[in-house]
C-alpha cells in the first residue's frame, strides 16, 4: 500500500506526466467529437463510402511520410533555437516540394490510379491529394517544433481544433445528403484548423524566419541529412506496410471490405493516438536531453515501458471480451463485420501501442540506417502475409489472423533492439 501511495505521490509530482497528460487530456478531448458523432456518421455514410475515405486516407498517410524529409525529428536535437526554427522551416520546404509532385502527378494520371486502387470513383477526389499532404506535413513541422519549446497546451488545442473541424465538416456535409465525397472533404480541412492554432509559436520567431539565409538552411539540411536519406525511407516503408492493406483488400475482397477493416483500425488506434503520442513526445523530449548529458536513455526507456505495458494489457483484456459487441451497439449491426476484425486486431494493436512509443529511441540515437533496416523488414512480413493469403485464397478473417499473428512477432523484435539502442552501448 506504501508503495502504491509513493507511486502516485511520484506521478502527482512529475514533469513527464504533467506533459503527457496535457497532450493526452487534449487529445482525448480531440478525439470525442469524431466519437461522438461516429454512430452517426455510420449511419449517414456506407460502408462503401468509408472504404473509399480509408483508400484516400492510405495515399496521403504514404506521401505523407515522404512529405517534410523526417527533418521534423531533428526539430528537437540542436540545442540552439535558432537552428530549431529553420529545421521547421526545411521541413515545411520539403513539403511543398512534394506537394507539388504529387499535384503533377494526379493531375495526369489520376483516372489510372483511381483504377489501380479499385474504385474508379475515386479519380475526382484525387485532386485533393495535394492540398492534403501539404497541410499534413505542415501539421507535422509545427508539431515537432511546439514540441520542441514545450508548448504541450497548443498540440492539445491544435489536435482539438483539427478534429472537431473535420467532424463538424463530414457531419454538416453527410447531413446535406453530399455524401459521395463529404468524408474524404472533412479529412482533407481537419489539419488545415489545427495548423491555424499551431503556426502562432512558430510566427512568433519572425526574426529568426528572416534572418535564415539560404546557404545556411543548406548547411543545417547537409548536417540532418540521414533524416531524408534513411528515416523518410524507413517511416515510408512503416506507413506502406499499414496502409497498402486496404489496398490489397479493395482489390482481392472488396470496398464494402476495405470500409469494415477500416472502421475497426481506426477505433482500435485510439489508444495509440491518445496515451502512445502523448507519451511519444514527451519520452523522445525526455530521451534526448538524457542522451546529451549521459550518453543513454535506458532509465526513461524503461519508464515508459512500464507505463504503458500496464495500459496495454487493459486494453487487450477489456477489447477481447467486449469488442465486437460496442461496435454493433455504436455503429449499428451492418457494422458487426468491423468488430469481428477488431477482435482479430486487438493483440496487434496492444503490442504496438507499446512499441510505436517507444520506436523514437532509433532517431534519439540517429540510428536512421538501422531503422531502415527495420521498416524495409515490416513491410515484407506484410507483404508475406498477403502473399499467403492470396495463394491459399484465404477469408478476410483468416488473413486478419495471419496478419495480425506476424507483425506482432515483429513489433516484439523491433522492442528488445530498441531497448539494446537506448543504453547507449550499442
Amino acid at each position: 500500500m506504501g508503495k502504491l501511495k509513493t507511486f502516485i505521490e511520484e506521478i502527482k509530482s512529475s514533469e513527464f506526466f504533467k506533459n503527457v497528460f496535457i497532450l493526452s487530456s487534449g487529445t482525448a478531448l480531440a478525439q470525442l467529437i469524431p466519437v461522438m458523432i461516429a454512430p452517426i456518421l455510420s449511419r449517414i455514410y456506407s460502408p462503401e463510402e468509408f472504404g473509399r475515405l480509408a483508400l484516400y486516407l492510405a495515399i496521403i498517410q504514404i506521401l505523407g511520410s515522404l512529405s517534410t524529409g523526417r527533418y521534423e525529428l531533428a526539430i528537437l536535437l540542436p540545442k540552439e533555437e535558432k537552428r530549431g526554427v529553420q529545421l521547421t522551416l526545411i521541413s515545411i520546404f520539403f513539403t511543398v516540394v512534394v506537394s507539388f509532385i504529387s499535384l503533377i502527378v494526379v493531375l495526369v494520371y489520376n483516372t489510372e490510379l483511381a483504377v489501380l486502387l479499385g474504385d474508379p470513383k475515386l479519380d475526382v477526389w484525387l485532386y485533393l491529394v495535394p492540398v492534403s499532404v501539404l497541410m499534413v506535413g505542415v501539421f507535422n513541422a509545427l508539431n515537432y517544433y511546439n514540441t520542441r519549446v514545450k508548448k504541450f497546451k497548443n498540440i492539445a488545442r491544435a489536435n482539438i481544433y483539427k478534429s472537431s473541424g473535420g467532424g463538424v465538416v463530414q457531419l454538416v456535409l453527410g447531413g446535406l445528403k453530399l455524401t459521395s465525397g463529404g468524408l474524404i472533404l472533412g479529412q482533407t480541412l481537419s489539419h488545415f484548423f489545427g495548423n491555424i492554432r499551431l503556426s502562432k509559436t512558430l510566427l512568433e520567431n519572425k526574426k529568426t524566419i528572416l534572418d535564415s539565409k539560404i546557404p545556411e538552411l543548406k548547411d543545417l539540411a547537409k548536417r540532418y541529412i540521414d533524416f531524408p536519406k534513411f528515416s523518410m525511407w524507413g517511416i515510408f516503408l512503416n506507413s506502406l506496410s499499414a496502409n497498402v492493406i486496404n489496398m490489397f483488400v479493395s482489390r482481392v475482397f472488396s470496398l464494402s471490405t476495405v470500409g469494415f477493416y477500416s472502421l475497426a483500425y481506426r477505433y482500435l488506434g485510439l489508444p495509440s493516438t491518445l496515451v502512445g503520442n502523448a507519451f511519444s513526445q514527451v519520452y523522445m523530449v525526455e530521451a534526448s536531453e538524457s542522451r546529451r548529458k549521459k550518453g543513454n536513455a535506458k532509465e526513461e526507456f524503461l519508464g515508459v515501458l512500464k507505463k504503458l505495458s500496464v495500459v496495454s494489457l487493459l486494453f487487450l483484456i477489456i477489447g477481447v471480451f467486449f469488442v465486437e459487441e460496442v461496435f454493433v451497439i455504436v455503429f449499428g449491426e451492418e457494422w458487426r463485420f468491423s468488430g469481428k476484425y477488431a477482435r482479430i486486431l486487438i493483440p496487434l494493436f496492444a503490442i504496438r501501442l507499446v512499441v510505436t512509443a517507444l520506436s523514437v529511441t532509433f532517431s534519439v540515437f540517429e540510428k536512421q540506417r538501422e531503422s531502415l533496416i527495420w521498416n524495409i523488414i515490416l513491410v515484407a512480413a506484410s507483404i508475406f502475409a498477403m502473399i499467403i493469403s492470396y495463394l491459399c485464397n484465404m477469408e478476410m478473417t483468416l488473413f486478419l489472423y495471419l496478419y495480425s499473428g506476424t507483425l506482432s512477432v515483429f513489433y516484439l523484435v523491433l522492442l528488445y533492439r530498441a531497448y539494446k539502442i537506448s543504453k547507449g552501448t550499442n
